[in-house]
């Protein structure tokens, strides 16, 4: 979302006035964590307005650099300043790399960690596919994007949504969860 708070809040608006459960907001063109706190802010205020049950995430992008974005580290300390319900990390380029090409897993730990200890929801995105389940049922995610490894050729744009991938990837969640609590 470009630096345009007022912009970015109408937006916000209109998707709340619709009945939306969720909005999100990507913090792409945001340089500094001022103008993503304001910005962010701007959106919760405009959206809690319309329904204090909507949920706001604030997202960011793994591969900022490339993005020229802000630091995705920093969305968690971001969605608490701004009082957001979730902290996202996706990414922007949609080709081949996943979010485990730009962020490993320790990082996405204390991604993880940092967000929850400031009392807020996790979501990861970023052409995860179905083998990265079990990594990220163990980080603790709330949400995880997987949208590609719903569709044909693991490919979102060109690709359809299958009855069968999408069975694959609930008996994936099944397992991954299984397997979870066999370690704890």
């Amino acid at each position: 979302m470009p630096n345009l708070p007022g912009s970015v809040s109408l937006a916000a608006t209109g998707a709340a006035a619709l009945g939306v459960d969720y909005v999100k907001v990507s913090l792409l063109n945001l340089q500094t964590e001022e103008d993503a706190v304001y910005v962010m802010r701007n959106v919760v205020k405009a959206v809690k307005n319309q329904d204090k049950r909507i949920k706001v995430v604030a997202a960011g992008f793994a591969d900022a650099k490339r993005a020229r974005s802000i630091n995705p580290l920093l969305i968690p300390k971001i969605a608490k300043a701004a009082e957001c319900d979730y902290a996202m990390v996706d990414t922007a380029v949609k080709d081949d790399k996943t979010l485990f090409d730009f962020l490993d897993t320790n990082q996405l730990k204390a991604f993880v960690d940092e967000t929850h200890g400031y009392g807020l929801k996790v979501a990861l995105a970023g052409s995860l596919q179905i083998e990265h389940l079990p990594i990220l049922c163990s980080l603790g995610v709330d949400i995880a994007g997987l949208r590609g490894a719903a569709c044909t050729n693991k490919d979102r744009a060109n690709g359809h949504v299958t009855k069968q991938k999408v069975e694959q990837l609930v008996q994936a969640v099944r397992a991954a969860e299984k397997n979870l609590v066999a370690v704890c």
